[in-house]
């Protein structure tokens, strides 16, 4: 994934790009899962820099640009998506003139589900990961390429960036056929029940900045 700075597709005066960098923390990424017992499911990942959208409505140009954020544009990523054996029902939609992005699709299996998030996240450096294998009952879920420039490529150190990152949110939503046993996840992650089958968890990127395995999770379930 792209560093946001590099996300705009355009040139901007140097004031407006201060800004910018400040706004950086404007940022929210989300993955909403839905799995069957039969190993298919569902994924919506979304893409929400709204409030970054938000606040550049005043400047100058802003008006003629529909588009959000031209080099982070999801709809990319159909083709590819709709190649991957497994993967259907493949769709992009844009929000708040692009600043929220969302990507629908429905996998077969868990090997389908790990080549679209390779898709999504892909990094050009680094060979495909498995995000998601299942041990018994448990859902283990791995960290990947995900994390990469958004959160390394701020630069600099101390409090402010720290404050910076700590507005950038990574949050789940995860909807399953069967009860939840123990959820397991990294030092950070805020978990949320939802009934007896639905678990929020979200962190922000100070945590993933600091932790290689901050987005990591073990879901067990009652089988």
């Amino acid at each position: 994934m792209k560093t946001v700075r590099t996300a705009f597709g355009k040139n901007l005066p140097w004031m407006m790009t201060v800004l910018v960098l400040l706004l950086q923390g404007c940022l929210t990424i989300e993955e909403h899962y839905v799995f069957k017992k039969d190993g298919s499911g569902t994924l919506e990942y979304v893409f929400d820099a709204s409030e970054m959208g938000e606040m550049l409505k005043g400047f100058p140009g802003s008006k003629d640009d529909k588009d959000g954020m031209k080099e982070n544009d999801l709809s990319d990523k159909i083709g590819a998506l709709k190649a991957i054996p497994g993967i259907t029902k493949v769709k992009h939609k844009k929000e708040d003139d692009g600043w929220v992005q969302r990507m629908s699709l429905r996998f077969a299996n868990i090997n389908a589900l790990n080549a679209a998030l390779n898709e999504l996240d892909a990094d050009s450096t680094s060979a495909d990961h498995t995000y998601f294998k299942w041990e018994g009952n448990t859902l283990v879920r791995t960290t990947g390429h995900e994390t990469g420039d958004l959160a390394t490529g701020m630069g600099g150190s101390g409090d402010s960036t720290t404050a910076i990152l700590k507005e950038m949110h990574y949050k789940f939503d995860m909807k399953f056929a069967d009860e939840l046993g123990e959820v397991k996840a990294a030092d950070g992650m805020v978990k949320e029940m939802d009934g007896t089958k639905h678990v929020k968890l979200s962190t922000d990127w100070s945590m993933i900045k600091d932790d290689p395995a901050a987005l990591d999770l073990r879901i067990t379930l009652k089988k």
